[in-house]
């Protein structure tokens, strides 16, 4: 996959950092010059009372799912209605994630674990848990004297 990646002037950082630095300056400029003497031509900057626009991912990501799945991810699949994103719930909230599914009555516990088995021990009892010395030769040929 190709992958373009700006840094430097064009990173996502260096751009926010702009955009911080020019609304400071228009603030202190309305601040500074808002005894009723003119605002200074390089420090106009347009401000609205609006929100920035989201990003264009932050909206398409239903887009790109329609296109891929060619399935609309935001249509009710009862009316067909338009569905509205009210939260995310990501994987490490496993009590919400439960709740939710309880509620719904789509929650299926997973089945109890049995004991372990009794031929699956990694040492024989009987034998003294000491550490001994065994050369790398000796090893190999014990190790491979199985297959």
């Amino acid at each position: 996959m190709h992958s373009i990646r700006y840094y430097g002037w064009y990173s996502n950082k260096a751009r926010g950092m702009r955009r911080k630095r020019q609304q400071a300056a228009a603030d202190a400029a309305a601040t500074a010059f808002g005894a009723g003497l003119p605002t200074p031509p390089f420090l106009a900057l347009p401000v609205s009372s609006e929100p920035p626009p989201r990003s264009r991912a932050s909206q398409t990501w239903a887009m790109l799912i329609k296109r891929v799945y060619e399935v609309d991810p935001l249509a009710c699949p009862t009316c067909g209605g338009r569905l509205k994103v009210l939260a995310f719930i990501e994987p490490p909230q496993a009590e919400v994630i439960e709740k939710i599914l309880r509620h719904c009555g789509l929650w299926n516990p997973p089945p109890a674990r049995g004991p372990p088995a009794a031929d699956g021990s990694v040492h024989d009892p009987n034998e003294p848990r000491e550490l001994t010395y065994v050369d790398s030769d000796t090893f190999e040929a014990t190790l491979w004297a199985d297959f």
